[in-house]
């Protein structure tokens, strides 16, 4: 999408593609409502689930499977209601009241911000997950401190590594990296866990699981990569450091609401407060999922409260006025619509530049000049927030060489690129210079500033 700071009015904004903001996009287009869906992937913290054993009428299923599953639907409501449903991929950056009951909102894309106006919000944004606020957390992120077990666990086979957590997201990473690592420390400040039951059950069972209660991490211990935590036993007071290769912080997420919380009534958690019907403190405007005060994080709450605030802003949007001021302006014509979707047509879906082993080491090494090359692991959500910054530095830099490898695909780069500092996280950076490696970047929260460190 093209720099925009042109304005069209949607009755309806949702801000947000995960469970929340998917089930509310299908009632409104069912009842023929203007709609704007802006976030920068289906599936949200879906992407990050290993798996899912509460889904109702479904006894277990994958968090990679109902992520597809819901891409899938999404795809479909596409084809289905293409003259009322516009995507973008990017972020709400700011909110703000305009004249006759409307809302202006900027969103952040890929190609720059683009300004529009809706007569209703829906707010669907999550939260993102939190790092261990001790020393060493911070610099080893992406170095052996990871947050995704789906995405990350098979950068630890073998490995001795630390969970540190005890509700669900704990003891979910605790149950996928059994499965790589030879084995997995649990730290838990408490003397139980808190999560499921179920899995509770299970991973104080697996062998493989060292649990230790009632201690805290002081802190994250390594240089170049992880090679240990520190601890403190919160009876006793003794302190240990136990050897490990990685670090899953898994104690909770911080809610994406800063966008708007001059605009809706937030709690001390910055969560936003709303009624029965998912409705905040501002008018015509509704929140859902993981972003509100409601206490259970679980996906089928977040679905029923999407729907829930689809059906009231349908209600709200319909008993508005027919005409706005903005219909009245040349940014809010038909035509601009059209033009919207028309360069959304003629995207095309990025294809992962991927390389053999063979074109590796034959291609890459031998050839002169700079190249960017981006280790990625198959179903990686972080992979998949990098993968846009990665095609627009393609287009802004043609003299340079972009490459990706896949992990599982690529033994023999990943042997190569593992020489010298051990691959701990993907999305991986790294700049090679005429078959050397001169330097590499590693942060799963900032893709775009660490892929144009290594180009500019």
């Amino acid at each position: 999408m093209e720099n925009m700071t042109k304005k069209k009015m949607y009755d309806v904004a949702v801000a947000g593609v995960g469970p929340a903001g998917l089930s509310a996009l299908v009632y409104l287009l069912e009842a023929h409502l203007n709609v704007i869906a802006v976030g920068p992937e289906v599936g949200g913290q879906i992407n990050d689930t290993p798996e899912i054993t509460n889904w109702p009428f479904v006894p277990t299923v994958s968090g990679k499977t109902f992520q597809e599953n819901m891409l899938a639907f999404f795809e479909n409501l596409q084809r289905k209601f293409p003259e009322y449903l516009s995507m973008v991929k990017g972020s709400i950056v700011s909110v703000a009241e305009a004249a006759g009951k409307i809302y202006k909102l900027t969103a952040q894309t890929v190609e720059g911000d683009m300004v529009f106006f809706s007569k209703a919000i829906i707010i669907a944004t999550g939260a993102t997950r939190k790092n261990l606020p001790v020393p060493g957390a911070q610099e080893l992120q992406g170095k052996g401190v990871a947050f995704c077990g789906t995405c990350d666990a098979p950068f630890f086979k073998d490995d001795r590594v630390a969970v540190v957590g005890g509700g669900n997201t704990a003891l979910e990473n605790t149950l996928t990296l059994t499965r790589h690592a030879r084995e997995v420390i649990a730290v838990i400040v408490t003397d139980d866990f808190t999560g499921n039951p179920d899995l509770i059950e299970r991973i104080t069972k697996l062998p493989e699981v060292k649990i230790v209660r009632n201690a805290e991490v002081l802190e994250v211990i390594g240089s170049a990569a992880v090679r240990g935590i520190k601890l403190r036993d919160l009876n006793t007071g003794r302190e240990w450091v136990e050897d490990v290769d990685g670090v899953f912080p898994s104690i909770g997420a911080t809610v994406n609401s800063e966008p708007f919380t001059g605009l809706v009534e937030t709690n001390k958690l910055g969560e936003v407060t709303v009624g029965v019907l998912a409705e905040t403190s501002a008018q015509g405007v509704w929140a859902v999922g993981d972003v509100t005060n409601v206490p259970f994080k679980q996906i089928g709450i977040a679905t029923g409260q999407g729907i829930t605030a689809a059906l009231s802003a349908i209600g709200y949007v319909e008993s508005l006025p027919s005409t706005s001021p903005c219909e009245e302006c040349a940014e809010g014509s038909p035509g601009f619509k059209e033009k919207i979707l028309a360069k959304q047509e003629k995207e095309k879906e990025f294809t992962y530049p991927d390389v053999t082993d063979e074109q590796f080491f034959k291609e890459v090494l031998t050839r002169d000049g700079d190249t960017l090359l981006m280790v990625r692991i198959e179903g990686c959500g972080d992979c998949k927030a990098a993968r846009p910054h990665f095609l627009e530095a393609q287009k802004r830099f043609p003299s340079m060489n972009f490459i990706t490898i896949e992990w599982e695909k690529n033994p023999g780069v990943m042997t190569w690129l593992n020489e010298h500092e051990k691959v701990r996280a993907a999305p991986t950076f790294v700049k090679i210079s005429s078959g050397k490696e001169i330097d590499r970047k590693v942060d799963m929260e900032r893709p775009r500033e660490m892929i144009e460190a290594l180009t500019l």
